[in-house]
């Protein structure tokens, strides 16, 4: 995606092409945090174009504004989580401390100082923007205890949990299925809602937050006892937009004690335990399905899957044959 020739991400979800300074900056907003903009060179006509959707409580935007370029002015973001991916390096300056850097990977937000950047005109910026109350939830989940301290990821001294590639990945990732999706008949909620939670345990492992220390810590010791009660509300769930922190919340757990409970009972993670529960019933539904030209398809989709491929993938080798095979002996 640095190559000019590359389509930008998000393609499939383009919001509007324009040179009109106010026009880009309207559609960019909603999706982002509050800001400012500023040409670079008057005399050079923009040329801008903004991707954005919303997935969940995440939003995703990517703009790019043309021309010699802009000076995006950023309050302090406060409650608010915003976190930009430049495509290329991207100069930043801190408005109080006047400090000045060169941002080339994952840059958030100040929550308590206003910021100014100057995105490339062409290759443009991902913002990637939520709540840090959203955040909150998402982490008590995991920890399987309310987190009541102010979450906040600003300039926290020491690393993350896991390295920071792991945020790129998951947005490259995300950004990639999204496009792809539109080529499908659009995104599954079973999709979307594990696209979500993917983007919010990668920014909770990747980025430094004051949340980390809790999430080091060692899981509690649980009753395995639990263990029928995770199966079966798996089993019941499993065709509605669920994900592992929803299946922890429901069994009264934390997702790392859900982890502990799936990996000494099954030797597999909470998301390959609903993973497997979703193949199994394709399986059924491909033994008693009539052939069709989109029948595979169709049941790849009920049990959440956008890449058929993928889908291929994990059934044959959980079943050591093809969706294909099973449905032509059907």
């Amino acid at each position: 995606m640095t190559s000019l020739d590359a389509s930008p991400p998000l393609s499939a979800y383009q919001r509007v092409v324009s040179t009109d300074i106010d026009v880009l900056h309207d559609k960019v907003e909603p999706f982002a945090v509050g800001h400012d903009l500023q040409v670079l060179e008057p005399d050079v006509p923009l040329d801008g174009q903004v991707n954005a959707l919303g997935l969940g409580a995440v939003n995703l935007v990517w703009v790019r504004y043309g021309g010699g370029g802009v000076i995006v002015d950023t309050p302090p973001t406060e409650g608010h989580f915003a976190m930009c991916a430049p495509i290329a390096p991207m100069g930043v300056e801190y408005r109080v401390t006047k400090r000045r850097e060169t941002a080339g990977g994952n840059l958030v937000l100040s929550h308590d100082e206003a910021m100014r950047m100057t995105p490339h005109p062409t290759l443009g910026c991902l913002v990637i923007a939520t709540s840090t109350g959203r955040l909150a939830d998402h982490l008590a989940v995991h920890l399987g205890r309310d987190y009541t301290t102010p979450l906040r990821f600003h300039r926290i001294d020491g690393p993350a949990i896991t390295p920071p590639s792991i945020v790129e990945r998951t947005w490259r990732y995300v950004c990639d299925v999204l496009d792809a999706a539109t080529a499908q008949g659009g995104l599954h909620p079973l999709a979307a809602r594990s696209l979500e939670e993917a983007l919010l345990t990668a920014i909770l492992l990747g980025l430094p937050h004051t949340g980390m220390e809790c999430l080091a810590e060692v899981p509690e010791k649980v009753p395995h006892h639990l263990a029928g009660a995770i199966r079966g509300w798996v089993e019941t769930n499993h065709h509605r937009p669920i994900g592992v922190t929803d299946i922890a919340a429901a069994v009264g757990l934390g997702v790392r004690q859900l982890q502990v409970i799936c990996q000494e009972q099954w030797g597999v993670t909470p998301t390959q335990l609903l993973r497997g529960v979703r193949l199994d019933h394709a399986r059924a539904a491909l033994t008693v399905a009539q052939p069709g030209p989109r029948t595979v398809t169709d049941i790849a989709r009920a049990a959440g899957y956008l890449h058929m491929s993928r889908f291929a993938a994990h059934y044959r080798q959980r079943f050591g044959e093809t969706p294909r095979q099973t449905l032509k002996r059907s």
